[in-house]
């Protein structure tokens, strides 16, 4: 597996300053994708953005774990329904041009 794309938890935790139970929890909850190799827990890097966007919730805003699953769920309810409304004007554009 190429570890270029992994940055240990133990790395980011001590340079965002958060606990590492936190992030592990992150991972047991399904909110962001971990992998362990030689007994190391590492996070895929791609995934940075979208962890820093999670600690912000929790640490601006003091959401809990259940909170930000809640928002996670909603943020992809709404980006599926703007991913619909895309493909609804593309088919209403189509037909309008067909006119």
């Amino acid at each position: 597996m190429e570890t270029e794309q992994l940055i240990s938890i133990e790395i980011f935790c001590n340079q965002y300053n958060v606990e590492y139970s936190f992030v592990q929890s992150l991972g047991e909850a399904g909110l962001i994708d971990t992998v362990v190799i030689q007994e190391t827990r590492y996070i895929y890097i791609p995934q940075l953005q979208k962890l820093e966007s999670i600690i912000r919730l929790h640490e601006d805003l003091d959401v809990n774990l259940e909170g930000i699953e809640v928002v996670h769920h909603l943020l992809r309810r709404v980006e599926s329904m703007q991913n619909e409304i895309v493909l609804l004007k593309n088919r209403l554009r189509f037909f309008e041009s067909n006119d």
